[in-house]
C-alpha cells in the first residue's frame, strides 16, 4: 500500500502567519501528544514534544515543552533552526529560511531544511501507547558530517495550567552513561533522556531560561508569560549513514530499551498502513485514509483510569474512549457514542467499538453515562441527558454492522437498566416526560 502525504504547505518563508498557525499533532493511544506549530515556536499552553498521560491524579502533563537546535556545518559554521517568542514581543523564526519544506507522512510531520547544501529532515514519532516520544534527524543530502547540538527545555505542570505556573524547582538531574533522569520537585515520575546516535555527547548546564510569550494565550486573555527550565545540551554528529534520535519519556528505561529509533519508527508505520487496510476501500486512500489516520488520533486507551482497565482485562475485556477534541478536551459520552460509528464501524475498528460499549456500560450510574471525565480524575460527571440516549443509538449501528449478539447480551441488563431509570426518572430531572411519555 502507498504511503500517505498529505502535501506541501507551499512555504513562504517570509510569512510569519503561516508559520505560527498551522499546528501538527502526533498521538499516543493513551491521550498524550505532542504539539506545535510548524515554525517550532510554541504559542499555546498545550504546546510541547511530550504531553504525558498520567495515572490520576495527574492526567496530562507537560514534561518535555521544547528543544532548541543548532547545526554546526562542516566548514564550521553554525545555524539555528525552530524559533521562539520573548517575553516582549520579540518574535525569532531562526529556521524559517532554512525551511524549505513541511508534509505529514502517514499522518506524521517532516520538516525539511536546506542549509548550504546540506539537506536534514527532522520527523517526530510517539511509540503506540507509550508516554515516549522520538524528535529523528536524518541527513539526507550534502556534505557530512554535521554536528547537532540539542538543548531539551521542560516544565512538569498539567497541560491545561497557566503557562506562567511556578517550575517545580529544584529539578534533580542524574546520570549513568548514556541515561538521563530528570525529577521535578513534585511527585511526578521523572523524565527519562536518551540521544541515540554517533559521537553524542552531554553538557551539564542547568538554569532557568529566558521567559518567552505565548501569542494565543495572550488572545484569548489568559496568562501569556512563562518561564522553562533547561538541564544543558546534547552534541551530536549527524551523516548520511548516521542518523540521530532524541527519546524523551516517562516510561522505565525498560521498556525504553525494547525499541530502537528505527524499529519505533517502522512498527508505528506499519501500525498506521494496517488501520488503512482494515478500512473500507473508499477509505483506504486518498482523502479517505488522511481520515482514518485522523480519526486513529481520538481512539485511546484511557491510561489514567488504572482500576477500569484492570477490572476489564481480568474479564478478559479491553478498555477504550474517545478523546472528544484537541487539547483541552477530555473523553466525554455524548461525543464519544456520536462519533462510534465513524471512528470504528466505518474504519473497520469493530472490536474497538465494542471495547467502548462495554467501557461505558461499566460506567452507567442511575440509568445515565457520563457526560465527562475530568482531567486526571477517575470519576464520570453524570449531567447529561442526551448521552445515554446516544448510548443506544451507537449500539443499533454496531449491531447493525457486526451481528455482535455476545455484546448485546453482555450489555442487556445495563440496557434494562437506564430504561426504567427513565421511567423513574433520575438525576437532575431527567425521566419520560408523564404525560406524553
Amino acid at each position: 500500500m502507498a504511503t500517505v502525504i498529505r502535501p506541501t504547505l507551499n512555504l513562504e518563508p517570509s510569512n510569519n502567519e503561516q508559520l505560527l498557525t498551522r499546528e501538527w499533532l502526533v498521538t499516543n493511544g493513551l491521550g498524550g501528544y505532542a504539539s506545535g506549530t510548524v515554525s517550532n515556536v510554541a504559542t499555546r499552553r498545550y504546546h510541547g514534544l511530550l504531553i504525558a498521560a498520567l495515572p490520576a491524579p495527574f492526567g496530562r502533563t507537560l514534561m518535555l515543552a521544547h528543544l532548541s537546535e543548532q547545526i554546526r556545518l562542516a566548514d564550521n559554521d553554525v545555524v539555528r533552526l525552530g524559533g521562539e517568542e520573548d517575553s516582549a514581543g520579540t518574535l525569532q523564526l531562526y529556521g524559517a529560511e532554512y525551511l524549505t519544506d513541511f508534509w505529514l507522512e502517514m499522518g506524521l510531520p517532516v520538516w525539511r531544511y536546506e542549509i548550504q547544501g546540506a539537506v536534514i529532515e527532522k520527523r517526530i514519532v510517539m511509540p503506540h501507547e507509550q508516554n515516549t516520544v522520538h524528535v529523528n534527524y536524518r541527513l539526507v543530502e550534502g556534505q557530512g558530517p554535521v554536528r547537532l547540538k540539542l538543548m531539551p527545555m521542560v516544565h512538569a505542570r498539567s497541560h491545561d495550567a497557566h503557562v506562567n505556573t511556578p517550575l517545580p524547582l529544584p529539578f534533580t538531574l542524574k546520570c549513568v552513561e548514556d541515561r538521563f533522569e530528570l525529577q521535578a520537585n513534585n511527585e511526578l515520575p521523572p523524565l527519562r533522556l536518551q540521544v541515540v546516535g554517533h559521537e553524542s555527547a552531554f553538557t551539564m548546564e542547568p538554569r532557568t531560561a529566558n521567559e518567552w510569550l505565548y501569542r494565543v494565550e495572550q488572545r484569548r486573555g489568559y496568562a501569556a508569560t512563562g518561564r522553562l527550565w533547561r538541564p544543558g545540551y546534547f552534541r551530536i554528529t549527524l551523516d548520511h549513514d548516521q542518523p540521530a534520535t532524541l527519546i524523551a519519556s516517562t516510561e522505565s528505561w525498560q521498556s525504553i530499551d525494547v525499541l530502537d529509533p528505527s524499529e519505533a519508527a517502522e512498527m508505528e508505520r506499519h501500525r498506521r498502513q494496517r488501520l488503512l487496510t482494515r478500512a473500507r476501500p473508499e477509505a483506504s486512500r486518498g482523502f479517505g485514509a488522511e481520515l482514518v489516520l485522523a480519526a486513529d488520533q481520538f481512539l485511546i486507551r484511557p491510561a489514567g483510569r488504572v482500576r477500569d482497565a484492570t477490572q476489564a482485562h481480568a474479564a478478559g475485556d479491553d478498555v477504550r474512549t474517545v478523546i472528544a477534541g484537541y487539547h483541552w478536551f477530555t473523553d466525554w459520552g455524548r461525543d464519544t457514542m456520536i462519533s462510534l460509528e465513524g471512528l470504528t464501524l466505518m474504519t473497520g475498528r469493530h472490536a474497538e467499538a465494542g471495547y467502548l460499549l462495554r467501557t461505558f456500560a461499566q460506567y452507567v450510574r442511575d440509568g445515565l453515562i457520563p457526560n465527562l471525565f475530568p482531567e486526571g480524575g477517575n470519576d464520570g460527571l453524570y449531567h447529561t441527558a442526551d448521552a445515554t440516549l446516544w448510548y443506544f443509538h451507537a449500539l443499533d449501528r454496531y449491531l447493525q454492522t457486526t451481528k455482535d449478539q455476545a455484546t448485546l447480551e453482555i450489555l442487556l441488563p445495563k440496557l434494562v437498566d437506564i430504561y426504567e431509570h427513565h421511567l423513574r426518572g433520575t438525576r437532575f430531572g431527567i425521566g419520560v416526560d408523564p404525560q406524553d411519555g
